[in-house]
């Protein structure tokens, strides 16, 4: 009895082994023949599959991500447009930067091919990972510890510097906001801030610069001509980068005058410059409410360099007034997940307002009296590039003309067009209601005068112009 039930045992492990070995065989039916990738560098991926199977594939599908900090798994799937079910199949997909939006040169992403046959048996292509850039360029490489510089244009001691840049932000943050980068950061460095901007979509004109905290990627367009701003810059956006992985983003996002202040913070006192902008519209009384820097900048340069000017002095007063370890108390609530109003009073007991008011009060600044409205911008965070590609000193170089008279913050400016006409028709209005009496009585007169005496004139003339003669017949009065 025992043997014989042995022997079903062993029988039992044979077949099951047997359909595991038809199942596996089932499953590896079919085969890639060509799996292609080609960029089209900055507009789009092309994607290129051939297979064939003993059993005709009825579906297709692309699945891809990104190696990006992100709040959930990074993993999307589409089906191409032109997969025809069969037992060979050619298919492709293209991924549009220009209606998706563009990724960052150096992001890295993954994608694998899923088939599916007749039979419901799926087969998943390996994972293979690529990295987003140019090949236009001869990029060269260095490095330390966990910061890479990426570029192409100038010497080794010119990239060293822009390097040694980022190594001293770093230490300069994590010493004075108590904020640390533990991942990988890559800076791609390129020649020009036209062919910066030639290598991504969609970004304001006078962008120099780029900072992608989840993808730990900086952009920055600087020659030699242009190292003292360079310098300057790679510490802006570094800054970004440390700071935005210095908390959970996906429960709180920090307000764009405090990360733009602590970006400008990193880089050390603030530039001659930008101290002159701020200090005129501080003299002017035409700088921006808290809540209307909270949002985003505008895109117009001149705008936005008083907004990056008073982020910084936005940050600076909270750091210097109340002290470091208050600043990064106020980074951890941001971490727990509190939006910038309640993290702000947990950490200095204030309100947005009472903030703006102590703030304008050390400023020398009347209380505000009508708040302003944001100016809603993109979001990344773009650093100004060097006007006229002229050598900079500054840590953020204006893109417009310094003559050039800076612009009122919002809520100051003049009506809109689209009142033009009802504004022309009460300036009418206005007019006649003012119309003296006495000269519309005398018009009236006057046009009632010359009514009665024309019909008058015309008939004495045609009386003495005609007479009847003694004889009865019609003659000429001379």
């Amino acid at each position: 009895m025992k043997k014989t039930l042995l022997n079903i045992g062993l029988l039992s492990l044979l077949m099951l082994g047997a359909s595991w070995q038809i199942a596996a065989t089932a499953r590896q039916s079919i085969t890639i023949t060509r799996d292609d990738v080609a960029f089209d560098f900055p507009n789009e991926i092309n994607f290129a599959l051939e297979a064939a199977s003993d059993v005709p594939i009825e579906r297709v599908e692309l699945e891809y991500g990104l190696d990006v900090n992100a709040c959930a798994t990074d993993t999307t799937r589409v089906v191409p447009d032109d997969v025809e079910p069969g037992a060979q199949i050619a298919v492709t997909w293209t991924w549009n930067m220009r209606r998706s939006g563009s990724l960052p040169p150096g992001s890295r992403m993954w994608y694998r091919w899923r088939l599916t046959d007749a039979n419901g048996e799926t087969f998943v292509s390996e994972q293979t990972w690529l990295t987003w850039l140019d090949d236009i360029h001869n990029w060269q490489t260095i490095s330390n510890d966990n910061l890479y510089l990426h570029w192409y244009q100038g010497d080794t001691d010119f990239a060293q510097a822009l390097l040694d840049a980022g190594v001293e932000s770093q230490a300069r943050i994590e010493r004075d906001i108590g904020a640390e980068q533990t991942k990988d950061v890559h800076l791609y460095i390129y020649g020009t801030t036209d062919e910066l901007r030639d290598a991504i979509l969609f970004e304001p004109g006078w962008t120099g610069g780029l900072a992608y905290s989840n993808s730990n990627i900086v952009l920055i367009g600087v020659s030699e001509r242009n190292l003292e701003w360079g310098l300057d810059t790679v510490a802006h956006e570094l800054a970004h980068v440390i700071i935005g992985n210095s908390f959970d983003s996906c429960y709180a996002s920090v307000p764009t005058w405090l990360n733009e202040g602590l970006a400008v913070y990193a880089e050390g006192p603030l530039n001659a410059g930008s101290a002159n902008v701020l200090q005129d519209a501080i003299d002017d009384n035409n700088v921006y409410s808290v809540p209307a820097l909270s949002e985003g900048f505008s895109e117009h340069p001149g705008r936005a360099q008083v907004s990056y000017a008073q982020s910084y002095s936005l940050t600076a007063y909270l750091i210097e007034t109340y002290g470091q370890e208050k600043m990064r108390q106020l980074l951890r609530q941001f971490d727990e997940g509190y939006r910038y109003e309640a993290a702000l009073e947990n950490t200095y007991g204030l309100t947005v307002a009472e903030f703006e008011a102590e703030w304008r009060e050390s400023k020398g600044l009347p209380p505000v009296a009508v708040p302003t409205e944001a100016v809603i911008a993109p979001t990344v965070y773009p650093t100004f590039a060097p006007y006229g590609g002229q050598t900079v000193t500054a840590a953020t170089a204006t893109p417009i003309p310094t003559s050039q008279a800076l612009p009122t913050p919002p809520g100051g400016g003049e009506a809109p067009d689209s009142t033009e006409n009802a504004s022309t028709l009460l300036d009418w209005q206005n007019l006649l209601s003012g119309f003296p009496l006495v000269v519309l009585l005398c018009t009236c007169l006057f046009t009632l005068t010359i009514v009665i005496a024309i019909p008058v004139v015309l008939f004495f003339m045609g009386s003495r112009r005609k007479s009847a003669p003694a004889d009865g017949g019609l003659t000429d009065v001379e």
